[in-house]
């Protein structure tokens, strides 16, 4: 049988749980840290240069959140694994990484021998998603079955969840704009077209949908 390594990088917003994915993985040889990052916008800089198969991804992270890094992953490197390791267990999360086709998913308060056993899992071409986030994904698409509503948040683009979460962290227009290499009048655009959307007319109910959609943490 032909061995194969796979290549791994971490993307967590503190330095103990990355230093502990490294120390568990040490003495694997099916796994190689290749690299790590802190938070998503970073991930999406060094992906290209680290090449990786597998990337264990965090959810709450300041500048762009694990669920918008990841759906840009699959976008620009659909080749790439991306398993969910993250204390967050509730139904927004689970639905909306399962939705964009990550291949794992690992509550942080399990012991750590769980998320080496997502990473066979996903090394070997599966899956493997913790009970709790199973018995989400089932009530899911249960519910799709049934035929509810779509939410209407599930029509913005990967650059409007973008802008939407710098809002409500607090960045000027003027901000966004510079990080985003884009013209703060596009900025606006991307703003007031949320508003339509989500059928908000004021900022702050642009905040309050990304706070009940946990695009921030408070």
């Amino acid at each position: 049988m032909i061995m194969f390594t796979s290549r791994v990088m971490v993307v967590d917003d503190h330095r103990a749980v990355i230093e502990g994915i490294k120390g568990v993985l040490h003495d694997l040889t099916e796994f190689k840290i290749v690299g790590e990052a802190v938070h998503g916008r970073q991930a999406l800089k060094r992906i290209e240069a680290l090449k990786p198969d597998i990337v264990i991804m965090d959810i709450s992270m300041p500048n762009l959140n694990g669920l918008d890094t990841t759906l840009q992953i699959r976008k620009l490197y659909p080749t790439v694994k991306i398993i969910v390791y993250s204390m967050h267990s509730e139904s927004e999360y689970v639905i909306g990484l399962f939705k964009a086709g990550v291949s794992g998913y690992v509550l942080k308060d399990s012991p750590l021998s769980e998320l080496v056993l997502a990473l066979n899992a996903v090394h070997q071409q599966g899956t493997y998603f913790s009970a709790a986030t199973q018995t989400i994904i089932q009530q899911h698409i249960k519910s799709l079955e049934a035929g509810l509503k779509k939410d209407a948040f599930d029509s913005l683009s990967l650059r409007e969840r973008e802008v939407l979460q710098l809002l409500a962290e607090g960045h000027s227009i003027k901000e966004i704009a510079i990080q985003l290499c884009v013209s703060p009048k596009t900025v606006e655009t991307h703003k007031y077209n949320m508003m339509a959307k989500l059928d908000t007319n004021r900022l702050a109910g642009l905040i309050k949908i990304a706070i009940r959609k946990k695009l921030i943490t408070i």
